[in-house]
């Protein structure tokens, strides 16, 4: 494992809680799926460049790494302590937070 994968498991590792402050309670699972993945392109792309390993191979590998590590964390930690669904429940927006807005 070099730094841009160690890296993209350690970053992958904590997104889930800034996945969880994107994410909204209503929006369907592969909806909440399709931001982690973007998450973890960003993720492998970001830590393939600023390790010094952005070649094909290298920044394939990073995404790969950071969008598995998400998913366990999540499932293994964040999900069953229910501190990832709390955090999207409480940065959610209601109807009428958006009609504020508008």
């Amino acid at each position: 494992m070099d730094n841009a994968q160690m890296w993209a498991l350690i970053v992958g590792a904590i997104a889930p809680l800034v996945i969880a402050v994107i994410n909204q309670p209503t929006w369907s699972a592969p909806a909440k799926a399709a931001i982690t993945a973007v998450a973890s392109v960003l993720i492998g792309l970001g830590t393939a460049y600023f390790a010094g390993d952005f070649a094909g191979k290298d920044v394939v590998t990073s995404i790969l790494t950071a969008f598995v590590a998400a998913i366990t964390a999540y499932h293994g930690f964040f999900k069953p302590s229910t501190l990832a669904p709390r955090l999207e429940r409480a940065t959610s927006l209601t109807r009428s937070d958006v009609a504020k807005a508008a």
